[in-house]
């Protein structure tokens, strides 16, 4: 990682599952990004992204070991655009905004956004609640986690003067569990979701903050796309007015008399992709000579 030559970090292999994940270490007394150069607790490194948008997704697989401290809280990867406010650092003519996670005090979950007309000079807390109709999301040890995000610019009535309806979205473990869409996130066009930010750290500043002996978590899959990310869900408990069903693609749990679907590439026989589509599992699978492997229906 940028801020410390990767000393908290390396891969490990987790199972045939994940295989190859990367493992960081939050080292035991350290708290904070330590911006002084010091070495970051754990992990700091801003990426700007390839392609810019007013939308974009982003996801990722995380685990926390055994023995994970939580402490008072922690911050989590998460999009960010413009100069990527954060710290005590208020936006305050709508030139960029963040948008990452954090978990608080046994493991609650929430994500931690810096906009315009935020209360807080280190950025506001949205609980992972789906805004108190269902219960607070916990970050569990032992257990992989899968979490993804959606991020959607604001519009902007004119320059300098921005529309508060910026939203974001957040979904885990197939569940929505964030849905803010009354955001001032930017008050220019320019700004758009422009870097991935992985920054995590515990803390706050302080120590009470820092664990007690040195704890690690687990990241894979990490995934930005202007394009949908699919999300799961189950079939029996989705409802369109608190999920987002209209551009994610699901894979739906079996319920009553049907059967999974899921979605599947399909390939010419000489191996060029034809696309997509929903296929019965009871189908059987081929292998091509090039590798690729295809269902083809009883």
């Amino acid at each position: 990682m940028d801020k410390n030559n990767g000393e908290n970090s390396k891969i490990v292999y987790d199972g045939e599952e994940h295989g190859n994940v990367l493992q960081l270490k939050y080292p035991k007394g350290c708290v904070g990004p330590n911006d002084n150069d010091t070495p970051a607790c754990a992990a700091q490194i801003i990426q700007p992204l390839v392609k810019t948008a007013d939308t974009m997704w982003s996801a990722y697989d995380i685990f926390f070991e055994d023995g994970f401290e939580f402490q008072l809280g922690g911050k989590l990867p998460g999009l960010c655009g413009g100069k990527c406010y954060t710290g005590n650092a208020m936006p305050e003519t709508g030139d960029g905004w963040s948008a990452r996670i954090m978990w608080r005090k046994d493991g609650n979950a929430v994500q931690l956004i810096y906009f315009m007309g935020q209360e807080s000079v280190y950025g506001d807390d949205f609980k992972w609640n789906l805004n108190g109709t269902i219960p607070q999301k916990v970050f569990t040890t032992g257990t992989w986690h899968r979490i993804v995000n959606k991020v959607s610019m604001n519009t902007i009535a004119s320059p300098g003067n921005g529309d508060k309806n910026g939203r974001v979205q957040t979904w885990l473990d197939g569940e929505l569990v964030l849905d803010v869409d009354t955001l001032r996130l930017r008050d220019y066009d320019t700004v758009k979701v422009d870097k991935f930010y992985l920054s995590t750290f515990h803390g706050g500043s302080s120590a009470e903050w820092a664990p007690t002996h040195d704890c690690f978590i687990r990241y894979d899959n990490f995934t930005v796309s202007t394009d949908s990310i699919a999300v799961t869900a189950s079939a029996t408990t989705a409802d369109s007015s608190v999920r987002d069903t209209s551009d994610v693609e699901r894979i739906w749990a079996q319920t009553q008399n049907r059967a999974t679907i899921v979605p599947v590439e399909t390939y010419r026989i000489d191996g060029t992709l034809v696309g997509r589509k929903n296929t019965h599992p009871d189908a059987t699978t081929h292998q091509l000579k090039n590798g690729k492997r295809v269902k083809v229906g009883r």
